[in-house]
């Protein structure tokens, strides 16, 4: 291996540390990557990249490989360079899709792996292998969606209410109203926390069966804390609280966030924030928020999480989960619907029945809609916390803390900004016009945290 080149390489940077929709943040947008997956995947085509400058033969990329080499053609000027420093112009061959070239990139594909092994060992499977990031989930799609299955579950129950009606009416005309009452609602209570059990049970078999190369497991904390929370806010938050941890920024006497010093270590979520704040010299928190929120780099761990969201839901897997507490909650409502019909077909009081069924109806839909983010919001964050994360990870990296712990770990000082910031009657806007807080002008105290 030339060991010179290699490193040559792997010091190549492809961003642009001014550019907020830079190679990589593009490469993780137009793809939906997570941060950890596409820093490998760069890190893998950069490898692909050296075995075609020292190889006198073809060599074939994976189809994630290809991606990152499509997206570095587009920079044509980094491309450059970089072949440059290869000492060798890659061509970008497609194939034609006929047999000769079938045969080509199959042998190209053989080779490539043993070069590979070779150099750098076995190759990542979630690079190599799969064909898109999700693939390593092992997840199929499901047919039906969960819209398809309500509505077929609601019309399912509507033509049930006939049989129910004639083979519960004998049962039910000899069974009293406060025994029906206590009975139903120590069922719902009773198969709440049955289906609560088996729920958990089968969404963590269904993120467990992922391999432990997946990005599943090297998701970043900050991926995790939208997760949990489903709040660009609370990952805003915690590159806010770094920030101010380290001195960068600090929250002035108008408790606006104030750029004190340059950070020449910042990563790219922190970046963003600085370029705003340059700008501006100071920002109240609430304005800060609400830019950094249409940032590309904060976006992005937004629109990934959300497509991972989606991804789950849209499972074989977890549609059959769905299926089955929808079906045990709808047969539980059916003995309500029933229950309401015989008593008014016999004149009796209804109305504490009915109501009864209200609210267990909007208590199974908050149940249901809740179970369609469990996968998220609970059963990976849970897995992080009980068996991927270590001890050294989370007492070396604050984020983990924040993740494990909310806003318990942050600065005491920035807490009461994050709880103002919901009241609309704080005072903000009134004094980012008339300046009156600062006793100055706007030019001589940075706008007031003003735009």
């Amino acid at each position: 291996m030339n060991e010179k080149l290699w490193k040559k390489i792997v010091a190549f940077d492809f961003e642009s540390p001014s550019d907020e929709y830079g190679f990589s943040t593009r490469l993780a947008h137009e793809n939906s990557w997570t941060k950890s997956f596409t820093e490998q995947a760069i890190l893998e085509y950069k490898k692909f990249m050296y075995l075609a400058a020292t190889s006198d033969f073809m060599v074939a990329p994976s189809e994630i490989v290809d991606i990152v080499w499509h997206q570095h053609l587009l920079f044509t000027q980094s491309y450059h360079e970089f072949c440059k420093l290869l000492g060798k112009q890659i061509q970008h061959i497609p194939s034609t899709h006929n047999k000769q070239d079938a045969d080509k990139f199959r042998q190209a594909k053989e080779r490539t792996g043993q070069l590979y092994e070779s150099n750098f060992g076995e190759q990542p499977k979630s690079i190599w292998e799969y064909h898109t990031m999700f693939e390593s989930l092992h997840l199929e799609e499901t047919k039906l969606k969960i819209s398809s299955i309500i509505i077929i579950g609601i019309i399912a129950f509507f033509f049930a209410t006939f049989p129910a009606y004639y083979l519960l009416r004998p049962l039910y005309i000899k069974l009293d109203n406060p025994y029906f009452m206590f009975g139903l609602i120590g069922s719902a209570i009773l198969i709440s926390k049955l289906l609560e059990h088996y729920n958990n049970r089968q969404l963590k078999a269904i993120v467990t069966k992922t391999d432990k190369s997946s990005f599943v497991y090297h998701l970043q904390p900050l991926e995790l804390v939208y997760l949990k929370t489903n709040q660009l806010k609370n990952v805003i938050i915690g590159v806010l609280n770094g920030l101010m941890d380290n001195g960068t920024l600090i929250i002035n006497s108008n408790k606006a966030i104030e750029l004190v010093n340059d950070n020449t270590k910042a990563n790219k979520e922190e970046r963003a924030i600085l370029s705003i704040l340059e700008e501006t010299k100071s920002l109240f928190y609430p304005n800060l928020v609400e830019r950094l929120q249409t940032k590309p780099v904060f976006s992005n761990t937004a629109n990934i999480m959300e497509a991972f969201k989606k991804y789950g839901t849209k499972s074989k897997e977890f549609g059959s989960l769905f299926v089955t507490n929808f079906t045990v909650w709808l047969v539980f409502l059916l003995l309500c619907y029933t229950r309401i019909t015989i008593g008014m077909e016999r004149d009796k009081p209804v109305g504490g029945i009915i109501f009864t069924t209200i609210v267990l109806s909007v208590f199974i839909g908050v149940k249901l809609f809740r179970l369609t983010k469990k996968m998220t919001t609970v059963t990976i964050p849970d897995l992080y916390k009980d068996t991927i994360l270590t001890t050294e990870q989370i007492e070396n990296n604050w984020l983990w803390r924040y993740f494990l712990s909310g806003n318990a770990v942050l600065m005491a000082s920035f807490i009461p900004l994050i709880h103002l910031s919901d009241e609309k009657s704080n005072g903000w806007s009134s004094s980012g016009s008339g300046c009156s807080s600062c006793g100055s002008s706007c030019s001589s105290c940075g706008g007031c945290g003003g735009d």
